[in-house]
């Protein structure tokens, strides 16, 4: 019986220290974890591995959230990975374009301690199947 791959969440954050905390909690959860600290190397990285799911923050520079979301929502290989939308931003325009683009939920970081947070992506990745973990 071949071995369960190890489910890989990909948190895109550009706040070091949110990033590290929840890279580290996730890990001591069981998942495997990437990291981005913006929207071109959260393309660099899915493109490398399909995550099993992926933290998004909207507010990153240069390339932003929800232009990292257009375009993956455009590649068959990636337009399935569900999105959790991590932002500061609780403006109902954002949180319209997010949803319009298939996110499977936007939370307001100011909303959750970090526990939470982990909680709600953990709960989130365990319910999802397996994906292959290859280049893509």
């Amino acid at each position: 019986m071949p071995a369960l791959q190890q489910k890989t969440i990909l948190v895109v954050e550009d706040d070091q220290a949110l990033q590290e905390a929840l890279k580290l909690k996730l890990v001591q959860a069981g998942f495997a974890v990437t990291t981005a600290g913006s929207g071109e190397e959260a393309l660099e990285a899915v493109k490398k591995q399909r995550p099993t799911l992926i933290s998004l923050d909207i507010l990153l520079p240069r390339m932003n959230g929800l232009e990292f979301l257009q375009i993956i929502r455009k590649d068959p290989a990636l337009s399935d990975v569900p999105v959790v939308v991590l932002s500061v931003s609780a403006g109902m325009e954002k949180i319209k374009q997010a949803f319009g683009l298939n996110v499977t939920d936007y939370l307001i970081k100011s909303e959750y301690g970090i526990e939470e947070l982990v909680k709600r992506l953990t709960e989130m990745a365990s319910h999802l199947p397996d994906v292959p973990q290859q280049k893509i």
